[in-house]
């Protein structure tokens, strides 16, 4: 679903990106773990078609994002670490105005509109303006709005920022109920959530992808933690398969 092949981006003398390869799989959760600033939503907006890379490739579903950035957005549904709501709205509209963006048939609208709100669990805020609603229920708007045209590919950036205990909670049930309905990448820096919620772990520090850990589950949560540690204060060299 996702293929990244020697990827760098530079912000004028600035290197965000360093030389980033790795694949990702049809049906996959993969976390991407970093500390702020350690090149996670640069490489999420080369992804998601927002920006262009300085060198290298990234194919979605074989489209590459950089020749063919139309095609590749008709598979991607992104969820950007600040979701672009448009607050004076309606919830219902809000997901009709995207659907109608999105290129959904007008026969098709409605729809669309209320197996998202149902997968999302939003429908009893359907006719609140998003401006009245808590931070948790915005942050499903913005699932609700990236899972809407089925995209084969979800792309999440810091989606539970901000949110308390129980809405942690249920977002990250919300996210394993998407496991295998769509290929999904979701970036953050909370360990304990990608452990989880992922079947994999990517590790970036300073623009390089450092670690790669394949069986997030036989690992564990302390030994994920152990590796992240590690990685952060300068030990972790190279590259970590497991």
């Amino acid at each position: 679903m996702i293929e990244v092949k020697n990827l760098d981006k530079y912000y004028s003398s600035f290197k965000a990106l360093d030389n980033v390869n790795f694949s990702v799989d049809d049906g996959q959760i993969v976390g991407l773990l970093g500390l702020n600033g350690a090149g996670k939503t640069s490489l999420l907006k080369i992804l998601g078609t927002l920006q262009l890379p300085s060198s290298g490739q990234a194919l979605i579903d074989g489209v590459d994002v950089e020749q063919d950035p139309y095609t590749a957005r008709t598979k991607i549904g992104y969820l950007t670490d600040v979701p672009a709501l448009y607050k004076e709205m309606k919830v219902i509209s809000f997901l009709r105005f995207v659907a109608g963006i999105k290129n959904v048939p007008s026969s098709e609208i409605d729809r669309y509109v209320e197996e998202a709100m149902e997968i999302t669990h939003i429908k009893e805020v359907a006719n609140k303006r998003l401006f009245q609603l808590s931070h948790g229920f915005r942050q499903r708007v913005g699932v609700s709005q990236a899972i809407l045209c089925k995209p084969k590919l979800l792309i999440l950036d810091e989606p539970i920022n901000g949110l308390d205990p129980i809405q942690i909670i249920e977002m990250r049930d919300l996210f394993l109920s998407l496991k295998g309905k769509h290929t999904v990448l979701l970036s953050t820096h909370i360990i304990s959530e990608v452990t989880k919620t992922c079947d994999r772990i990517l590790m970036i520090h300073k623009g390089k992808l450092v670690r790669e850990c394949d069986n997030v589950e036989a690992l564990g949560q302390d030994q994920i933690e152990h590796m992240f540690v590690e990685l952060v204060q300068g030990s972790g060299q190279g590259e970590y398969n497991a």
